[in-house]
């Protein structure tokens, strides 16, 4: 996916008085086309959407640094359901989650934006990527180019990036479609650059810091994303030194096997796509972390098995203490951060666990 997004979007929603999605939501079906630039845009019909980065840097000094930079639209009912003839009618809620990832000093810098559409403080174009909240800028330029401006004075850092796709852009599942489920629109539209060139700046305790490194695009949107009885979900978007990506997510219950709708992406080479259903990877958690804060315990390294494409690793965090505790917030506590590969393959990338400290069942 990637993934915290849902689970953020819809609790944000919930606190500021969002309903559940109904039959005025547009869902995502099968044999739904994407088209670009306009789906890299904003989608106020459906219920829930984000666009999400994730990536590895490091400094002139070689410091190690981890970057998250998401933001999130939920609407607060279907359309038509609110009148929006004033701005503060608004039918979206919009949200950002900031995280800077110290490698070598294992801790993690965290900022959140919370605001109401309709006005200047959150706005996003439908056409194509030009989303603003606040200060916040996320935007699409030639060639596909991304621009990334966030920072927070309070937790003192800021990040001005520019990202270069790499490869042609992925989409996940059937054409696009990534199923949740068995129920009919229990899907999202989900589409990804899985190997961005990045370059920057860092701005961390009022010192500047020129980056460069590797990242990871994700957008999605959709109506009805979870399925009943999930409890959260495992994500991991990873790069390969072989050149290759793998996108993978678990959709977890309570108790037993993931469910049947987890699968996941390989992307060559070359960019060329090929959709990894359940059966075709192994996933094991093999160690624990528990959270000093909200005593919830998360996996803490995995074996990562892909045998028709050769891939057997160890995942393990880059920095242990990842967790991202927005219950004053935004109302979600989960674990974002980046990892590393070891085994047939070396690389990098970032994992995202939702649901062990909370459910996330009935939430979409």
């Amino acid at each position: 996916m990637s993934w915290s997004s849902v689970a953020i979007v819809a609790l944000v929603a919930g606190a500021l008085g969002g309903v559940a999605a109904d039959d005025g939501y547009r869902r995502v079906l099968p044999g739904d086309a994407l088209e670009f630039p306009r789906d890299h845009g904003a989608h106020p019909d459906t219920k829930t959407e984000w666009w999400y980065l994730t990536g590895n840097v490091e400094d002139e000094a070689g410091r190690a640094y981890g970057v998250q930079f998401t933001v999130f639209r939920s609407a607060l009912g279907p359309p038509g359901s609110i009148d929006e003839s004033a701005p503060l009618r608004t039918r979206q809620v919009w949200a950002g989650h900031l995280a800077l990832a110290d490698v070598a000093a294992g801790r993690v810098r965290f900022a959140e934006r919370l605001r109401r559409g309709g006005t200047a403080l959150a706005a996003a174009s439908e056409d194509d990527m030009d989303i603003a909240l606040d200060d916040w800028t996320l935007r699409r330029g030639a060639d596909d180019a991304l621009s990334v401006v966030a920072g927070d004075v309070g937790a003192d850092f800021a990040v001005t990036l520019s990202l270069r796709p790499e490869k042609p852009l992925v989409l996940h599942g059937d054409g696009g479609v990534s199923s949740k489920g068995p129920e009919p629109g229990n899907a999202s539209a989900y589409s990804s650059w899985t190997r961005l060139a990045a370059s920057g700046e860092l701005v961390v305790d009022g010192e500047p810091r020129q980056v460069t490194g590797s990242f990871w695009y994700d957008h999605e949107f959709g109506s009805s994303v979870l399925g009943e009885g999930v409890q959260g979900w495992d994500w991991f978007g990873l790069q390969l030194d072989d050149g290759r990506e793998l996108m993978l997510f678990h959709l977890r219950r309570a108790d037993g096997p993931p469910m049947p709708a987890s699968s996941g992406t390989l992307v060559a080479r070359d960019g060329t796509a090929t959709h990894l259903a359940l059966e075709d990877f192994e996933l094991t958690p093999t160690a624990t972390w528990r959270s000093p804060r909200t005593d919830a315990v998360y996996p803490a390294a995995w074996t990562l098995r892909v045998p028709d494409h050769g891939v057997d690793v160890r995942i393990a965090p880059r920095v242990a203490d990842c967790e991202l505790d927005t219950s004053h917030g935004t109302g979600v506590v989960y674990w974002e951060g980046p990892v590393e590969l070891f085994g047939s393959h070396a690389g990098r990338g970032y994992g995202e666990l939702t649901g062990y400290a909370g459910s996330m069942g009935g939430r979409f």
